[in-house]
């Protein structure tokens, strides 16, 4: 088992996270605070530290268990040497020493990074980039930077500039970037955007022609808002998204010339997006780049997700270790595996929740093995599911899993069992509660109730915004459980409470809960095999 501290800086937000490395990285604790950054660095500095020692008290563990912290932050950086050189988001980090000043606090070996190369290296080692020695990552969100991959390893350049993309110019004129008009990251950068939805809402209303988002209220329009127009069908909002693609082709065609990359794989306003960018962008492309490049070139959006940012705090420091992520632990016999990669063979859609599987297998095998149990609870179609996984667990799945031979004994009439109790099952102590108390907390009652500390909480949502389930993960959280949200849609405030949320494809209920099933079979089947598999 390998342990690492993330810490992830930003100029209006720090997380600092804790997460197992082995068959991936698995974050199992985070704290995120705002960043302050007018403190300056001394105080923001001391906030981290005392976000980290937290992470450390509450699950019992010190700084001789980790193998090293990883920090990603915004450049300019001199990340050989670990120093902050005066980033525009972090104003008075002028030449800070980071890495140094925490190596004395934490007492283990740090390392710095620029973001976007650690994001880079993240979708590199574990997600779209997988595979390829040669690889560009671009962020594509408030602003627009590069991390690139040459013959199977980071390029940083003679002073960590490698990658600044979003400089270069596109056009002479056009919406102003990285302090550049025209600029890569004036066009297709979140902060460029805006300035150019201004621009065409002016450009519009001077011709009496009135936008629908300005019809709706909203003066102008950001990248989010501007996409939910294109997803109702708004002509002006895919007209906008048709130049950006355009725009997004052709700097794409410099980088493909110039590089020759096997994958360009792009987060943020690519990924919610990609549909109403990537037929201008790929025309764009094709017409401009070199064909026997282009014929060699992969463009796909981001697959880490939400978590991006900590995995790439976490991935600086397993980088520079020379770590592989993906490595198995020795814990996971082949027939966890086996299981695991079934279920993404046969529902390739569900590779977004890859991560996250395997990390909720490792909280409920480490509970197991430990002598803890399993918490389940939801609503409706997800308390059926929250039966159906007991069920699985307390019984054969896929084995007999027979307890002893001897047909005298009473045990062998039996089957050996995963401790496991669905919250959803108990009636009487269910309407008493509700009757007396708050039936928003009946769940909460029984997780106080039934959990212990190092027993595992799995709350089932659909929208991941079910009071009573929010109520049975917050409640098993403070008596020290850990807690797996099982979701669909965009996780809802689940997402952001759980230890790990596993967040399935779909909006509505019906599509969440088909997508569940598969989902809990490999849980239930991975943890079999681990534990009674010969």
């Amino acid at each position: 088992m390998k342990l690492f501290l993330g810490i992830d800086v930003g100029g209006t937000k720090c997380a600092v996270s804790v997460a197992r490395v082995g068959g991936g990285i698995h974050i199992l604790d985070k704290i995120k605070f705002p960043s302050e950054a007018h403190e300056g660095p001394d105080a923001m500095i001391e906030r981290i530290i005392a976000a980290a020692n937290l992470l450390l008290t509450r699950n019992t563990l010190s700084f001789y268990d980790f193998e090293a912290a990883g920090i990603s932050c915004g450049g300019p950086l001199d990340s050989k040497n670990g120093r902050v050189m005066s980033p525009p988001n972090l104003p008075g980090w002028d030449n800070i020493p980071l890495t140094q000043m925490l190596e004395r606090r934490f007492g283990i070996p740090c390392f710095l990074q620029n973001d976007a190369n650690a994001c880079a290296l993240v979708e590199w080692k574990i997600g779209a980039g997988r595979g390829a020695d040669n690889m560009i990552f671009l962020t594509m969100g408030t602003g627009m930077g590069a991390g690139i991959i040459s013959g199977g390893r980071l390029i940083t350049g003679a002073c960590d500039l490698t990658g600044e993309a979003g400089h270069i110019r596109l056009t002479q004129e056009g919406p102003e970037g990285y302090g550049k008009y025209g600029s890569f990251e004036g066009w297709c950068s979140g902060g460029g955007i805006e300035k150019m939805v201004k621009a065409y809402t002016d450009s519009r209303l001077s011709l009496g022609k009135e936008p629908a988002w300005r019809k709706d209220g909203h003066i102008s329009a950001d990248a989010r808002l501007l996409n939910e127009y294109a997803c109702s069908g708004d002509p002006d909002a895919l007209c906008l998204f048709e130049c950006i693609g355009e725009k997004l082709g052709h700097a794409l065609a410099i980088l493909t010339d110039t590089l020759n990359p096997e994958k360009i794989v792009i987060g943020s306003i690519f990924q919610r997006a990609e549909s109403f960018i990537r037929p201008s962008m790929e025309k764009a492309l094709k017409a401009e780049a070199l064909p026997l490049a282009y014929d060699h070139l992969s463009i796909l959006p981001a697959e880490t997700g939400e978590e991006l940012g900590d995995y790439a705090a976490i991935m600086t420091a397993v980088y520079a270790l020379d770590i592989d992520p993906m490595q198995k632990t020795e814990e996971d016999n082949a027939n966890v595996l086996l299981h695991f990669e079934k279920l993404f063979i046969k529902y390739p859609h569900l590779l977004s929740i890859r991560e996250a599987l395997m990390a909720s297998y490792i909280l409920i095998r480490d509970a197991y093995a430990s002598g803890g149990k399993l918490l389940v609870c939801g609503n409706g179609g997800s308390c059926a599911d929250s039966e159906h996984i007991v069920g699985e667990l307390m019984k054969g799945f896929y084995l007999k899993r027979r307890i002893t031979d001897d047909p005298s004994s009473i045990l062998s009439h039996l089957q050996g069992a995963l401790p496991a109790i669905a919250l959803t099952g108990h009636p009487s102590l269910s309407t008493a509660f509700a009757n007396d108390e708050d039936a928003a907390y009946t769940y909460a009652q029984q997780a106080y109730g039934y959990g212990r500390k190092g027993d595992v909480l799995l709350g089932i949502s659909t929208s991941g915004n079910a009071e009573n389930v929010r109520n049975a993960v917050l409640t098993a959280k403070a008596i020290g459980m850990k807690t797996i949200a099982l979701t669909g849609g965009n996780g809802g405030v689940l997402k952001d409470i759980a230890d790990v949320s596993i967040i399935v494809p779909g909006t509505c209920p019906a599509d969440v809960q088909e997508n569940h099933l598969p989902v809990y079979h490999a849980l239930c089947a991975m943890l079999e095999a681990r534990f009674f598999e010969a």
